[in-house]
């Protein structure tokens, strides 16, 4: 009698959990622009590749993230001028710290703002140059059949990671610590290069 009444118990623990999503990163849909200052003028670089999976439980008023990572390999941030990407790169200590890593750690808040957006309070960490800072950076989810984006820009120091801000011209043109990331990276069933 007692087998029987485990047999349910046995059963629903052995199912997959049915709610449970698996999205890669999709280069062709997401973008990731950082922006600051210097002595000289603004400036901006994007990246052009994107690494990443996401693990999460949908339902019909929440998600549940199980997993979110992204990887930018540094190489492939560009500003459309050399002598600056080569010190980005320098800054960066892109020979012995190839990638920008992000690991999401838990969502703290979050609420429906449309049928298929939710607003997220997020934790995570950001790894720069070998050094890891644990951030709180808002996104914004954008669901659909395909998969998930998430929106948003967070600022931060440059120094808050080691890094020393990138100077030009013999030191003659420097640039501002604080910068500005923005970015809309997706994640789908059907990822592209």
């Amino acid at each position: 009698m007692r087998f029987f009444a485990l047999l349910p118990l046995l059963f629903f623990s052995s199912l997959p959990d049915i709610f449970l999503h698996t999205y890669k990163t999709n280069e062709a849909q997401s973008t990731m622009s950082i922006s600051g200052t210097s002595t000289l003028h603004d400036w901006e670089i994007t990246a052009e590749s994107f690494t990443g999976e996401l693990n999460i439980d949908r339902f019909t008023d929440s998600i549940d993230i199980k997993n979110l990572n992204l990887a930018i390999p540094v190489k492939s941030l560009k500003s459309g001028k050399s002598a600056m990407d080569r010190n980005t790169y320098k800054a960066l200590k892109s020979e012995t710290h190839k990638t920008i890593e992000y690991t999401l750690i838990r969502v703290t808040k979050q609420e429906r703002v449309s049928a298929d957006e939710l607003q997220l309070h997020t934790l995570g960490t950001l790894t720069v140059a070998g050094q890891g800072e644990t951030l709180n950076i808002p996104l914004r989810a954008k669901l659909s059949k395909a998969g998930v984006s998430f929106s948003g820009s967070t600022e931060l120091n440059m120094t808050q990671f080691g890094v020393e801000p990138p100077s030009f011209i013999f030191g003659t043109v420097s640039t501002g610590d604080r910068i500005t990331i923005q970015f809309n990276i997706n994640y789908n069933l059907n990822a592209q290069k």
